[in-house]
């Protein structure tokens, strides 16, 4: 963590490989707007904040023995890590249940709505048969009332 801080301090403050450009005859000389100087030193304060933090989060890093001269605090951070490894194992496992569980209700909700499927099939059936049973029905009543009329 040190050394990815240094790098980070090392980046922002630019690497210390500055030249003077203004000494070099050769140079030309860079005209800028008012609103590129002000955006300059917004970068330079910005800079140097953060170059601020950066000194400020150097001091606040602890020693990199530390967990070692702490071994009690090394040995609760262990036990705090394999309680909450268990837990999540566990809520793994109930998860899984319950997706197993949600399958076999929906394997369970495709077999009821097959037979309700069946069963609406099975009535229209039935209701076609009642209405042509109503309709011969009908049919031998009136040969009935026929006959009837025939013998009187």
């Amino acid at each position: 963590m040190a050394g990815l801080l240094a790098w980070a301090a090392d980046v922002v403050g630019g690497g210390g490989g500055r030249s003077d450009v203004e000494d070099d005859p050769d140079s030309i000389p860079l005209i800028f707007t008012p609103e590129q100087l002000t955006y300059v030193r917004e970068l330079d304060s910005k800079s140097a904040a953060l170059n601020r933090s950066i000194q400020d989060l150097r001091l606040r890093l602890p020693p990199p023995d530390i967990s070692q001269r702490l071994p009690d605090l090394h040995a609760r951070s262990l036990a705090s890590n394999n309680a909450l490894a268990l837990q999540l194992n566990s809520h793994s496992s109930t998860k899984q249940q319950a997706q197993l569980r949600e399958i076999r209700l929906q394997e369970e909700n495709a077999e009821y709505q097959n037979a309700i499927l069946d069963s609406e099939i099975k009535i229209q059936e039935k209701l076609q048969e009642a209405d042509l049973l109503r309709s011969k029905l009908k049919e031998m009543d009136l040969i009935e009332q026929n006959l009837k009329v025939e013998l009187e």
